[in-house]
């Protein structure tokens, strides 16, 4: 029944905003910033626009950021960068009241429109909305629900923008997301793994603005063409303290501890001049499912940043056939040089990690020695034997 009223709800509003054609003078059009959430899609917050016309009787807030989680194959296509995403108009109230349920900090700032402006602005958002033009394809740092709002805003403005570039830090795409996921070692790591070199990309002001914080500060310090600021002061709607305690288990933390343990395999495996297959196995299998992940998302997927990725130098895809189908593949001298092959992939990342052009998490290198460690310790009991 909830669902059935929320979709009623939703519908309503399109049929409003469809009939809607023009603001009064007294609607304002205002930004609105929400802090970061515990879920990974809302981790790195949000932005969306309010129209509130008192005359026109309504209180609309245009969302960008919406999805349905009922589109088939989703995940499917979320893996491989063809999910879309859509402009969903809802109810100002409704809005505050989920944000304030999720115990998200809420800031609004006014945008300075003139007359006209304001009028053409609410053109274009209203016939953004529209069904045939209400989806696009998603794009984490290129295009989000912050960077359509700075792209619709630039679009209505007589006479453009002018940001305050001297104030802009200069920061790395991935260097701006571990602002937001540093306390949460598991997320940072996973998503340094998957992210390929092109975060490690500088940052000019403009691209900054696919954070929803950012896009605030940049638009804070904006002026349009007459020198007028772009945004109002700011109103706190929503405060609430997000202070997230540090995780201290971290994956760095946990390969060291097995690589620990994989040294007293070591000990028993050459004392009794026989491998732990069983153990090998395993990391040949997990380490093959992670180079077939990044494989799929460099090669297959359409996502723009998790391609020409040098993680792939100790997860091999092919590692996952060794794993399942190799026990006549271990038998052969074939075997042999396919070990020396990954130790020296292993390598890699710890010897010439001055080299190699992409950020590598601190968890890797725990990680490639103890893979040096299993990979090593076989192909030693192999070729003596």
């Amino acid at each position: 029944m909830r669902h059935i009223f929320i979709i009623v709800l939703i519908v309503f509003a399109h049929f409003s905003v469809t009939a809607q054609q023009k603001l009064s003078e007294q609607a304002q059009i205002s930004l609105l910033t929400c802090s970061p959430g515990n879920e990974l899609y809302s981790l790195f917050g949000h932005s969306a626009i309010r129209v509130h016309d008192p005359v026109g009787g309504f209180d609309w807030v245009f969302n960008y950021g919406t999805f349905d989680f009922d589109t088939p194959n989703f995940y499917l296509k979320f893996a491989n960068g063809n999910l879309n995403y859509m402009l969903r108009v809802g109810n100002y109230r409704t809005f505050i009241r989920n944000y304030g349920y999720e115990k998200r900090s809420v800031w609004e700032q006014k945008i300075h429109f003139t007359e006209k402006e304001k009028q053409q602005f609410f053109k274009a958002i209203v016939l953004n909305a529209q069904p045939e033009n209400c989806y696009y394809r998603y794009d984490f740092l290129f295009d989000n629900c912050a960077t359509r709002i700075r792209d619709i805003i630039e679009d209505n403005l007589d006479g453009g923008l002018q940001y305050d570039e001297a104030g802009a830090e200069e920061n790395t795409y991935r260097e701006m997301l571990h602002l937001y996921d540093a306390k949460l070692p598991w997320v940072a790591d996973g998503l340094d793994i998957i992210l390929g070199m092109k975060t490690d990309d500088d940052a000019n002001l403009y691209n900054q603005m696919f954070l929803p914080d950012y896009l605030m500060q940049h638009l804070v310090g904006a002026v349009k063409a007459d020198a007028t600021p772009l945004l109002g002061e700011t109103k706190t709607l929503l405060s609430f303290d997000q202070s997230i305690k540090k995780n201290w288990f971290t994956p760095a933390l946990l390969f060291w501890l097995l690589l620990l343990i994989s040294l007293v395999f070591m000990y028993f495996e050459l004392k009794r001049k026989k491998a732990f297959l069983f153990v090998n196995r395993l990391f040949l299998l997990l380490t093959g499912v992670v180079g077939c992940l990044i494989f799929f998302l460099w090669f297959l997927s359409r996502h723009s940043v998790t391609g020409e990725n040098f993680n792939m130098l100790w997860a091999i895809p092919f590692n996952v056939f060794v794993a399942f189908f190799g026990a006549w593949f271990f038998r052969s001298k074939s075997f042999h040089f396919y070990l020396l092959f990954l130790i020296i992939c292993a390598i890699l990342p710890i010897a010439f990690s001055w080299l190699i052009p992409q950020y590598l998490p601190s968890v890797v290198y725990p990680l490639c020695l103890l893979l040096i460690s299993r990979y090593g310790s076989w192909y030693y009991i192999l070729t003596r034997h």
